[in-house]
């Protein structure tokens, strides 16, 4: 049997002195629930849902084409949970919602509600490179090509578990620049949206994985440089760039704060820095929004951010 309900989004903030991250209860007319957290609703932005009601044996959540399906099953966490990004392209506007609630009777109750998406402004950059990079030579445009096909592939495939080990950390405790986001007008030309977040690391130090996971890339790129992605199930990935020193390999699976390489200069690079971003999907999010995540498990200390 299906019904569709429409119900209205519940918002709860979080509790004064803790880190500013907003719950909303996605509630249908029956009662069965479902929380969504998270910092803000902007472009760039992570959203966490975590299924509440036991009753409810799965939910399929839709937002601008993405699709997040959580299921309950003896071995996942409690609190069955699936992330959801607003890509940092998404202009703003107010966006439909809809969750999907199956009962374990096999019952189905459809919730109704709606994000709206407010303005953020981000920033811009001019730099100056060797212009190779910005026009880069006949001889490796076919490489350029195949490596973006290679991490496009990467980041369309979702494991269905999570391999997470609770709240993320940053892979490195030094102050980050804040240039998510950033246009970057390179030797006069608009060349990049800056799709994470830049750390200016000392060249030689070690870099940390930001989660437990798996790794599904680790290989010298033209642009990004030596390059690690971290898969961490449910659509999430970690991207780190400019190592100087890979430490892990493809299949790997490593612990939350784990040393995966160390910084460099490599590829694109006008310096020794690190370039860490997330995606949810083909979602680019804000790395350090993703810190406050109440995502639940796990035991290790947050003292890496």
């Amino acid at each position: 049997m299906r019904h569709k309900l429409l119900a209205a989004l519940l918002l709860l903030a979080a509790p004064a002195g803790l880190a500013a991250v907003t719950r909303a209860s996605l509630r249908a007319a029956s009662g069965v629930s479902m929380d969504m957290a998270y910092e803000s609703l902007e472009p760039g932005q992570p959203m966490l849902f975590i299924l509440k009601s036991p009753e409810i044996a799965a939910a399929i959540v839709h937002f601008r084409g993405q699709t997040a399906v959580i299921r309950r099953n003896s071995s996942a966490v409690a609190e069955p949970m699936g992330f959801i990004g607003i890509d940092l392209d998404v202009k703003p506007g107010t966006y439909p919602l809809e969750v999907q609630f199956e009962k374990r009777d096999g019952a189905i109750e459809t919730f109704h509600g709606q994000i709206t998406v407010r303005v953020r402004k981000f920033p811009s950059l001019k730099l100056r490179v060797s212009q190779e990079f910005v026009t880069p030579p006949k001889s490796v445009e076919e490489r350029i090509r195949r490596e973006s096909e290679m991490v496009n592939l990467v980041f369309s495939l979702t494991t269905p578990e999570w391999l997470g080990d609770g709240p993320f950390i940053a892979p490195h405790p030094v102050q980050p620049w804040p240039n998510f986001g950033q246009r970057r007008v390179t030797n006069g030309v608009l060349s990049s949206v800056h799709g994470g977040i830049d750390l200016p690391v000392p060249f030689g130090q070690p870099i940390r994985a930001t989660n437990r996971g798996r790794v599904v890339l680790s290989s010298p790129l033209y642009l990004s440089g030596g390059t690690v992605i971290i898969d961490h199930g449910l659509g999430v990935f970690s991207y780190y760039c400019h190592l100087s020193q890979l430490l892990v390999r493809r299949g790997d699976v490593v612990d939350k704060g784990a040393v995966i390489g160390t910084c460099g200069s490599t590829g694109r690079s006008t310096g020794p820095h690190l370039h860490w971003s997330m995606r949810i999907g083909p979602s680019r999010v804000d790395p350090y929004a993703f810190l406050d995540l109440p995502v639940e498990g796990g035991s290790a200390p947050r003292d890496v951010r």
